[in-house]
């Protein structure tokens, strides 16, 4: 007689799933992917980042689901879901034309829209991010967004950058992956809809921005080719496709994917750079994703210098001690005032660790006051003469910057060194881009930050840790979600369609892992101005 017992799954105290026991299911974290439920797992399962936090009894340990064993009957307490402060959620942004690098555009009004419009035809524009992705629904008639839907991207719990998500296809195939990010923008398209009171069978038209291997799962190739050398793409895209089976779309639906430069620079990049104007004749202009690929590229003239720096996900709070998403607890900003630390706080909660904004304030903090030496040492109490002495103490074995009353949230010694690395394969980069472009930091004309963490930093924390040259500061744009307003206007333009892949063309990828010139600037750029 079968004595097996079901398991449950809670999340916020309430029952959302019953699983049968399987013998092949190794853990609690394989248990919850195989059946589509998703807890935050940055680190893909390694047991390194320790964030796939659950509890086995309703107020008991937390334990990580990636390292505990499934048993028969046993109960599963899930964090709530996570609501990220996502970019881009917002109304596009108002057409300027000041020819200023950084400023948003529109599409040509001369342009074609997009084919087989009918009075009531809609397109929609993805922004497929490796954290997050965004999509807004417009009309194709009056180039006017109705709605806008977005979320946490539910491959994450499959690692928080592409090269897992790049060893998980390898190991186990892609088809999970393109599968899982399928169903969300079908449940993003769904939701945009229901906002706007259409039917997603308007739906005629679809645009896409993502790296290379977001947009390949989202197509359904393999990303595989792009994990080893030579890091082969199947596609590079800059072409229309039909939508997969199932899109809640019109019949017929066309999908156009933004063009990419490599394996490691892809539509979002280039759809970022329409966006922000970069078409227009400007001078000398760097634009940056700070993202885990770190992708960095510069205008010169007519021509793109491009390159990826694989910064990892450290700014994005993976793989820190205490490092977190930008969701309500996250610190999102360190200073130091008349009465002493001072911290913001999302949703106005009780601190529960910092996101990426919030770790570059307080590496900064650590700087100006001494606790940081030049060399990236967190120092004893006794040798920093600044109050700030007062919060450094021991954790994890090592020195901590502590952050909160109960000195559960801090900074080690080690998060240090990971920020360091991060930030000196940025830097690095945009060195060996100046370098082989043949000009100095003082010809840039303009510094164009894109991304949702590009939009959420203090400026002046990220020049002060050397994330990029002070010289930047005067000319420095915070952009947001370039690549989902880039994905807009080839949404509704053919002529900017046609323009995406002439830009491609004049795009020249600098490989950094043969480069000489990086390898003596990331060691340069090791060391922290004093």
């Amino acid at each position: 007689m079968d004595t097996q017992k079901n398991i449950k799954i809670y999340r916020a105290g309430e029952l959302i799933k019953q699983i049968a026991p399987a013998a092949d299911i190794a853990n609690v974290l394989t248990l919850l992917t195989s059946n589509e439920i998703f807890l935050d797992a940055p680190c893909g399962g390694r047991g390194r980042c320790g964030k796939c936090k659950v509890r086995l009894s309703p107020g008991g340990e937390e334990v990580k689901a990636c390292q505990t064993a499934v048993t028969d009957g046993m109960e599963i307490h899930l964090p709530e879901e996570m609501k990220m402060e996502i970019a881009g959620q917002g109304a596009a942004p108002a057409p300027v034309s000041d020819g200023v690098a950084g400023t948003p555009v529109q599409a040509p009004a001369q342009s074609a829209p997009a084919p087989t419009l009918l009075s009531d035809a809609y397109g929609v524009a993805i922004d497929i991010g490796t954290t997050t992705v965004v999509a807004h629904l417009t009309n194709l008639k009056t180039r006017k967004r109705v709605a806008t839907a977005s979320g946490v991207n539910a491959q994450r719990q499959y690692g928080a950058d592409v090269i897992s998500r790049i060893e998980y296809s390898a190991a186990h195939g892609h088809e999970t992956l393109s599968r899982l990010i399928q169903s969300q923008i079908g449940d993003l398209i769904t939701r945009a809809c229901a906002d706007a009171g259409i039917p997603a069978s308007a739906v005629s038209y679809i645009a896409i921005a993502g790296n290379t291997i977001m947009q390949h799962l989202a197509a359904g190739y393999s990303p595989v080719g792009m994990g080893t050398v030579p890091f082969e793409p199947v596609s590079l895209f800059g072409e229309e496709l039909p939508a997969w089976p199932g899109l809640p779309a019109a019949p017929g639906a066309t999908i156009y994917y933004s063009p990419c430069v490599s394996s490691y620079v892809g539509g979002d990049i280039t759809a970022g750079m329409l966006a922000c104007g970069f078409e227009g004749d400007l001078g000398p202009t760097v634009f940056i994703d700070i993202g885990t690929n770190g992708e960095i590229a510069i205008k010169l003239g007519g021509k793109y210098l491009c390159c990826a720096t694989a910064a990892g996900p450290a700014f994005e709070g993976a793989e820190i001690s205490r490092g977190m998403a930008a969701v309500p607890g996250a610190i999102s900003h360190v200073k130091w005032g008349d009465s002493g630390l001072e911290l913001t706080v999302l949703g106005d909660a009780e601190p529960d660790g910092l996101c990426g904004s919030g770790l570059l304030d307080a590496l900064a903090l650590l700087l100006n006051t001494g606790a940081v030496d030049e060399t990236g040492r967190l120092q004893d109490p006794g040798e920093i003469e600044h109050p700030i002495s007062a919060y450094i103490g021991e954790a994890e074995g090592r020195n901590a910057f502590f952050l909160s009353r109960e000195r559960d949230v801090y900074l080690s010694a080690a998060d240090v060194r990971k920020l360091q690395l991060a930030k000196a394969a940025i830097a690095g980069g945009i060195q060996t881009l100046l370098r082989e472009a043949g000009i100095t930091e003082g010809d840039v004309r303009s510094f164009v930050l894109a991304g949702g963490f590009g939009s959420f930093l203090d400026r002046d924390s990220a020049a002060r840790i050397g994330l990029f040259p002070k010289a930047f500061l005067p000319i420095t744009r915070s952009m947001g979600n370039t690549a989902g307003e880039g994905a807009a206007i080839a949404l509704v333009s053919s002529l900017s369609r046609e323009q995406l892949n002439a830009m491609r063309e004049k795009c020249e990828y600098v490989e950094l892992s043969s480069s000489l010139v990086f390898n003596e600037q990331f060691v340069e750029q090791m060391m922290f101005d004093e």
